[in-house]
């Protein structure tokens, strides 16, 4: 039978997204840096999007009217979504043709959302909190001591590419007869460095800050603390336990170390919290410390009705679209430049409206966290109630994906601190005849209890389950290790054996 062509029509469905909409979730998705980042490559590239200038503050007692109005509205009904809220022109887009119509204004964002300022040197305070110091790398203190340090001839350049080979933890990361091989061929002397010479230069900065510092090892190290210190009969004989049976130490392997040096239950004790003092890793107190840098998208403040929740002004600029050069549109006669400024405007119009609708999505998703987690911000975390993705998804008449880009490396600034949105959201246990408790209300429980305990008689497991029954908290027992074990709280019977040396 042979095949014959054909026509066939089938209806079907399907799904495209269109660019606009593929960049409004990318942006969402992106977090305040991110977008900072976004809105500058931008700007740099296309000239019809600009940056407005900062508008004077308006009237104090306007301010706190408006926000007192919002507050007494949002008493009645549900907190309305930013689509809702009035919108105030500013004078550029009054100028733009009926044909390059902006989508929308920054303004939309933070209508209704002003700062409870009472004046403008509170709106210009910055809490010490949000400063950091300067840092001093480990490299840096190292160099420092090394400048000032009278060095023969030649070795100041060997000291330099020992630094150099240090790693964060203040270890040596390469092999000596490796890294001197490495010197000679970059420097290319003509007498060549000696092995003898590279052990002096390290041996000068082994004597550096911090203590310990530059060693090939942890015994090493160790051994070079313990020789800093003024000698006294338990540091001779930590010397000696460090550098001849180092492997008991590493295995705690107490008896034997008792045994064979003699000692007491009280020596041993002293000893090893002389051991203990030490720091295995000295270039972790030159690490870097300051953490990543997080600029909050939301802010909440409590105001004489309750909270109030607003988008961070300062966490990216306000843009608006330079209506100079849409102007120049009407009297160009090249075609191809009027396209070419048509296609950026396009852009610069889609990343307002996409900005503006990440601020409108984040303030809808914060409000509903507010009314929620309320408690926890009068409490703490013991209050914290059990809330889960889809809940919001379907309050707020969205998908459970937009709720998790919306809540992800996004940042809530709250007067108990900053946190992730991600943080107000916790799995519930259902309880007898009460109210569900959240994991994070109760990991905070068992981590007080675990504070609190006899350090001789740490709390089992199955005790932690009977406390909390007493505070009207029914949890398994598996639960509770759980939560312990992400707490990294270890077992009873580990916490009995470090509390018996801890300092």
């Amino acid at each position: 039978m042979a095949l014959m062509p054909g026509l066939q029509i089938n209806i079907g469905q399907q799904l495209k997204l269109t660019p606009q909409l593929q960049q409004s979730i990318k942006i969402l998705q992106y977090s305040a840096l991110e977008v900072q980042q976004t809105i500058e490559a931008t700007l740099e590239v296309n000239y019809l999007l600009e940056v407005e200038e900062e508008q004077p503050n308006e009237d104090s007692d306007s301010l706190e009217a408006q926000d007192e109005k919002r507050l007494e509205k949002s008493e009645n009904e549900k907190a309305s979504t930013a689509d809702e809220q009035p919108i105030e022109m500013d004078n550029n887009s009054e100028k733009l043709s009926d044909n390059l119509e902006i989508d929308c204004n920054w303004d939309e964002v933070y209508t209704d959302h002003t700062p409870i300022m009472s004046s403008q040197s509170a709106e210009d305070y910055v809490g010490a909190e949000n400063y950091t110091a300067s840092e001093k790398t480990l490299h840096d203190h190292l160099f420092w001591q090394s400048d000032i340090y009278p060095w023969d001839d030649g070795l100041e350049v060997l000291a330099s590419y020992i630094i150099d080979d240090i790693n964060d933890e203040g270890y040596l990361a390469s092999d000596l007869s490796a890294l001197l091989d490495s010197i000679n061929q970059k420097e290319s002397p003509q007498v060549p460095y000696v092995l003898d010479s590279l052990k002096n230069a390290l041996k000068v900065i082994q004597q550096f800050e911090p203590t310990g510092v530059a060693a090939q090892n942890v015994q090493e190290s160790l051994s070079l603390q313990l020789n800093a210190l003024p000698n006294n009969p338990f540091v001779v004989t930590a010397k000696q336990l460090v550098l001849n049976h180092f492997e008991w130490l590493s295995l705690h392997d107490h008896k034997r170390i008792k045994k064979f040096y003699s000692l007491s239950d009280e020596e041993l004790s002293i000893l090893l919290k002389l051991l203990q003092s030490l720091n295995p890793r000295p270039g972790r107190d030159f690490s870097n410390t300051q953490s990543e840098v997080i600029v909050p998208d939301l802010r909440i403040k409590r105001a004489k009705q309750g909270w109030l929740i607003e988008l961070n002004a300062n966490a990216f600029p306000r843009l608006s679209i330079n209506s100079a050069y849409v102007d120049l549109t009407k009297n160009l006669n090249d075609t191809e430049q009027s396209k070419k400024i048509k296609e950026q405007l396009i852009e610069a119009k889609g990343l307002i409206k996409s900005i503006h609708s990440r601020g409108e999505t984040l303030l809808r998703v914060g409000r509903f966290i507010v009314e929620k987690q309320s408690q926890f911000f009068e409490d703490g975390e013991q209050a914290m109630q059990p809330l889960v993705l889809r809940e919001v998804a379907e309050d707020l008449e969205l998908h459970e994906s937009t709720i998790s880009r919306a809540t992800t490396q996004k940042y809530m600034q709250t007067p108990r601190g900053t946190y992730e949105l991600k943080y107000f959201f916790s799995t519930g246990v259902s309880q007898y005849g009460s109210a569900d408790q959240s994991a994070t209300a109760i990991k905070f429980h068992i981590k007080g209890l675990i504070d609190k305990e006899d350090p001789k008689k740490p709390l089992s497991d199955n005790k932690l389950m009977a406390l909390l029954e007493e505070k009207e908290i029914t949890v398994a027992r598996r639960t509770i290790a759980k939560y312990r074990e992400a707490l990294n709280i270890p077992s009873s019977s580990e916490r009995k054996k470090l509390n018996k040396f801890k300092l």
